[in-house]
């Protein structure tokens, strides 16, 4: 085959591969919805890819070229509730949605003058239980990772990995020197509810997540509660991140009659209504909530305070009115997006504003809520309180 026989033969293969990705595309066109509109966007970063990919002098990940064009895009929507995963993230993100989690069992908060992490809660079944560490120990590093030097979400991601590896975890007890133990990664179930009794027959319920499984942990507590002679009962939803609304709905159907309890609104106006079934334990109730209840913890409080279930104490809570849904992509990777409004059923939206409490109780300046005892609770002792004067 001479030269102009080889030219006119790529010339038909260009025209051949144009022919058959013109095809592709109109079919995509038809039978995708919004394909078309997309189109130019698609071609656009293909563009990009490919120009860096021929011309780009440095190294690059186009792993990583596709995540943070795709985390970018989803970043533009300027919702703080909508994000993406990537691939290596989204179990680790979709077992803590499902009252899992992975790692040695510690929970810490960080303590800024310390430069330490301070572990408030060690899960049962961990490693870090097995070996001895207890709430109020100081988390130093975790293999080579130090919270001092690298940070506490570095030291956090070094203390997270694989399921069945082990990690060299540092930690402090008071002023003894520090020690290093190795500890296995598990998955291990979250602790979301649990509940002592109070002086004069009050309950007291602590809801951490409403992740999946929390209704079985707080029906548990509420039995237990019981059995010693409960007579009133708060439920204490501060410094909780939500989860899922279907939990949230089966605690809050205990304790109302027959009614709505939420409202879930789609883009196309589709509506969908969650409601409460006419069983109803009547206990009088009261419900704690501050800035940092969030998602289906505030709309709980909001909801028993709607319907005059409850007295709620505490602070103004963080304000969200969107629920989210994991949408899996090809590659394994996900993106997290808001795709319903939510309501109280006086469609009411809680949005940037939150729901302000009955009773408004700050805690004092620099109290640490994660170590605090029960006599500097001024929240929990107002909600006591108001339960003892005859609250709801």
């Amino acid at each position: 085959m001479d030269e102009n026989e080889k030219r006119a033969a790529r010339r038909g293969a260009v025209m051949g591969a144009a022919v058959m990705l013109a095809v592709c595309l109109l079919a995509g066109w038809r039978l995708l919805p919004g394909y078309g509109s997309h189109l130019q966007m698609m071609i656009k970063l293909g563009q990009i890819v490919d120009t860096v990919d021929r011309n780009y002098v440095g190294d690059f990940e186009s792993e990583l070229l596709g995540d943070m064009a795709a985390y970018g895009m989803i970043r533009s929507l300027d919702d703080r509730y909508s994000t993406y995963l990537p691939a290596s993230t989204v179990e680790a993100y979709e077992a803590n949605k499902y009252g899992e989690t992975f790692g040695v069992g510690i929970q810490c908060v960080w303590d800024e003058e310390r430069q330490a992490a301070h572990v408030y809660r060690v899960l049962e079944g961990s490693s870090a239980l097995e070996q001895g560490l207890a709430p109020g120990d100081w988390l130093i590093a975790a293999d080579d990772v130090t919270a001092a030097e690298d940070g506490y979400d570095a030291m956090v991601a070094a203390i997270r990995g694989e399921e069945g590896t082990e990690v060299a975890v540092t930690f402090q007890r008071g002023t003894a020197a520090p020690e290093t133990r190795m500890m296995e990664r598990r998955r291990l179930t979250q602790l979301m509810a649990e509940g002592e009794l109070l002086d004069g027959g009050i309950g007291l319920i602590r809801i951490f997540s409403f992740h999946q499984g929390v209704s079985e942990q707080f029906r548990a507590a509420y039995e237990a509660l019981q059995k010693q002679g409960m007579e009133k009962l708060i439920i204490d939803v501060r410094h909780d991140n939500g989860g899922l609304v279907s939990e949230m709905a089966e605690i809050a159907d205990q304790f109302l009659p027959e009614c709505d309890i939420m409202i879930m609104r789609r883009k196309n106006g589709h509506e969908t209504r969650k409601v409460s079934d006419a069983a109803q334990d009547p206990i009088p109730m009261a419900v704690l909530v501050d800035e940092q209840s969030y998602s289906a913890a505030e709309f709980f409080a909001a909801l028993m305070q709607e319907y005059g279930r409850a007295v709620t104490v505490g602070e103004q809570t963080t304000g969200k009115e969107r629920a989210q849904d994991t949408y899996h992509l090809a590659d394994g990777s996900a993106i997290v997006l808001s795709d319903r409004k939510y309501l109280t059923p006086q469609e009411r939206a809680l949005g940037e504003t939150g729901m302000t409490p009955d009773i408004l109780v700050a805690l004092p300046e620099g109290t640490n809520f994660y170590f605090m005892s029960k006599a500097e609770d001024l929240q929990l002792s107002a909600a006591v309180e108001a339960l003892q004067e005859g609250g709801k």
